[in-house]
């Protein structure tokens, strides 16, 4: 999408009316007065334009995370959904990355989330990848850029 139709981008230009709370460096906070799931649901989403989370640099990332919890920590929660799609199969719908933090207050308010009933997946391919990518067995060190691939693992 590009970014002259882009709604965050818009928000962001102040083309649009939005409630923008935080005007990070890299990023931006505002209610969500569109598609609220609960009292004080709000996103973030970095002023760059990207689509997917996968796309942000580090700081974008780091910063986006920050301003969740501080907000959650600033709206008194204990219980609460950080939501992020990738994708329109994923259920993205607007292709801006962006972070919805949803607050729980009741079971009638927020996020519903039912769990399927527990199956058995072969995730091997899955593993076998993302070992290759980042060094074998622990994890530790710092998570580096994987080359990229032009095909992915389901």
């Amino acid at each position: 999408m590009p970014e002259d139709t882009c709604l965050l981008c818009r928000a962001a230009a102040g083309e649009l009316p939005a409630r923008i709370f935080v005007a990070g460096e890299r990023v931006l906070g505002l209610v969500n007065d569109l598609e609220p799931l609960s009292r004080g649901h709000v996103v973030f989403f970095p002023r760059r334009h990207a689509a997917r989370l996968d796309l942000l640099d580090d700081a974008e990332l780091a910063e986006l995370v920050q301003w969740a919890a501080r907000s959650a920590r600033a709206l008194g929660l204990e219980a609460y959904n950080l939501l992020q799609n990738n994708g329109a199969l994923a259920g993205q719908t607007i292709f801006h990355a962006h972070l919805h933090l949803i607050p729980k207050r009741s079971e009638a308010e927020g996020l519903r989330y039912e769990r399927p009933s527990r199956r058995r997946l072969d995730h091997g391919d899955a593993f076998a990848t993302l070992e290759k990518a980042f060094g074998g067995a622990g994890g530790t060190g710092s998570p580096e850029e994987p080359a990229p691939s032009s095909s992915h693992s389901k």
